[in-house]
């Protein structure tokens, strides 16, 4: 099943819709890690030169989150979208989540129910993807100490999204504005 992507919404109905509209955030990322003195793991570094975020195809996922702590009582759910860099940025210096966040991660994407996708940035762990479900209190108390590993690296995270019967396609192409379904590229990066 090939993979496939979208721009985010904000650039369905601009002045110069689709891809075009896209931000190269090359230079907003090369300036973030100069500033942090951290640097993005390669396979989503060229993922975000490529598209800087988007919505994927296909989106589903199985989180590993017990049943009890899981937003939406289930054990899989999908990618609503992957962060632009400006988005994933503003989640790295505390936008939303504050001390709330795991340290030393970035927020890539999320899904409706309260789960966030992280990308680590530890050097024990460096590119790692994980899942947390999302919590107001601050890292490290009761109830936010928890993440739950869902890929070794970004790229591999993306080779564990899946379509099982075919349906996941159908909507997700059909829930697309026409314009928007023009705009539909593999992901190849």
């Amino acid at each position: 099943m090939p993979r496939l992507i979208v721009p985010l919404p904000e650039h369905w109905y601009s002045d110069v819709p689709g891809w075009s509209s896209v931000k190269d955030p090359r230079q907003d990322i090369d300036h973030w890690e100069t500033e942090t003195g951290l640097s993005l793991p390669d396979d989503y570094r060229r993922f975000m030169i490529a598209f800087n975020g988007g919505c994927v195809y296909p989106d589903s996922f199985r989180h590993g989150v017990p049943r009890e702590l899981s937003p939406h009582g289930g054990d899989a759910t999908f990618v609503s979208h992957f962060y632009d860099w400006a988005i994933a940025e503003r989640h790295w210096h505390g936008w939303i989540w504050g001390k709330a966040k795991p340290p030393d991660m970035i927020e890539i994407g999320c899904n409706p129910d309260g789960l966030s996708l992280f990308l680590s940035l530890r050097p024990a762990d460096h590119g790692h993807v994980f899942c947390w479900v999302q919590e107001a209190s601050i890292w490290g108390t009761e109830g936010n100490d928890r993440l739950w590993p869902q890929a070794p690296s970004f790229e591999a995270f993306l080779d564990t999204l899946y379509d099982e019967d075919g349906w996941v396609y159908h909507d997700w192409r059909l829930g697309l504005p026409p314009e928007r379904r023009k705009l539909i590229q593999p992901l190849l990066f």
